[in-house]
């Protein structure tokens, strides 16, 4: 099977759409599939991603701005060699119409969203978050015929999630693991880490940063003054890091769905607007606590939150252990077996 990738990563949307799509193309790729990726930009530690992970790499023409042209310059890139099976597009800016200009190339296509806030004409589509109804929210914008998936039972995790053995928590807090994925262009890293500064001293602190992460210099010394704070950046190895945390405070974007594989219990703050009825889902469970949108009311009520969560070791024990039962890891597979048995019909 032959797969092309239509995602981006930057500072401001992040890396989120790229790490699920190489979560996909690894599980592909284990099956035989040949996979490539079709980005816009090489910038933001997005393209070291892909090429470590051994997948060729294509760059969009800067002149591409519109839908069209980005369909059009797809394809254009693709002349010369067999036609994909599939092209996977997982990208808020492209449509229906993209979807359909390729498709006229001959090309299936798979559509991955979570916004349900236009229409799509895929043959087969993922939304890996948590909705109710999911059937409903995208009645009238999936085509008649198209094979979809919902729920964090499909999730997009790199193959380490699914094979790393559980941990069996006790509700004590002695790591705490910070991480607001690989842009955070508002730079809530920092005034997370200052905000929680007094505590630094009783607990070990991880902060996590993507390559791209546009502060790095600053952030670098504020953590080397700070005791007990230790500074990663662009890991390989995150599902380790998850597990050996007692504690995560970050975003509740496609990360979400990682540690909870490993039963990682959390405060999130949003910092995208896609990241808000994610984070609020799982406080109403009982599931995490959030905070809301980043800002300084989020910001002044972390402190409280957090000493309150850490005392709490049952509400923390049930946590994890709900969250594990949301995700097991292996919805890369699930999904990967779809698009060969699709190809089978």
């Amino acid at each position: 099977m032959r797969v092309v990738f239509r995602a981006d990563a930057s500072t401001r949307i992040g890396h989120g759409h790229v790490m699920r799509c190489l979560a996909l193309a690894t599980a592909l790729a284990r099956r035989g599939a040949s996979c490539r990726f079709v980005c816009a930009t090489e910038g933001d530690g997005a393209a070291a991603a892909i090429r470590a992970a051994g997948f060729d790499l294509r760059v969009l023409p800067s002149y591409v701005t519109s839908p069209a042209e980005d369909a059009q310059a797809t394809l254009a890139m693709l002349a010369g060699a067999a036609l994909p099976d599939w092209i996977i597009v997982d990208h808020y800016r492209l449509d229906a119409r993209w979807e359909v200009a390729v498709q006229a190339g001959g090309c299936r296509v798979m559509a991955i969203d979570d916004l349900a806030d236009r229409r799509h004409h895929c043959d087969m589509f993922l939304d890996q978050n948590w909705h109710d109804a999911p059937h409903h929210r995208y009645a009238g914008l999936l085509p008649a015929g198209c094979l979809a998936c919902f729920g964090p039972g499909w999730a997009l995790l790199r193959p380490e999630f699914a094979a790393m053995s559980p941990r069996e928590r006790d509700g004590s807090v002695r790591r705490v693991l910070i991480c607001f994925g690989g842009g955070d262009a508002s730079d809530a890293t920092a005034r997370v880490l200052k905000t929680l500064q007094p505590l630094t001293r009783l607990y070990a602190f991880e902060v996590v940063v993507g390559a791209g992460y546009p502060h790095l210099d600053a952030l670098t010394e504020r953590c080397k003054a700070l005791p007990g704070v230790t500074l990663s950046v662009a890991v390989s190895d995150m599902a380790a890091r998850m597990r050996a945390a007692d504690l995560f405070i970050g975003a509740a974007g496609s990360m979400t769905w990682e540690r909870a594989c490993v039963g990682l219990p959390g405060i999130t703050i949003a910092i995208a607007d896609n990241q808000r009825e994610l984070g609020r889902r799982l406080a109403v469970a009982g599931e995490g606590v959030d905070l809301g949108d980043f800002g300084d009311e989020a910001l002044g009520r972390l402190p409280a939150a957090f000493r309150k969560l850490v005392s709490d070791r049952q509400g923390l024990r049930q946590m994890s252990a709900a969250l594990r039962l949301r995700c097991d890891g292996r919805g890369a597979e699930r999904v990967a077996e779809r698009l060969y048995g699709f190809r089978d019909n």
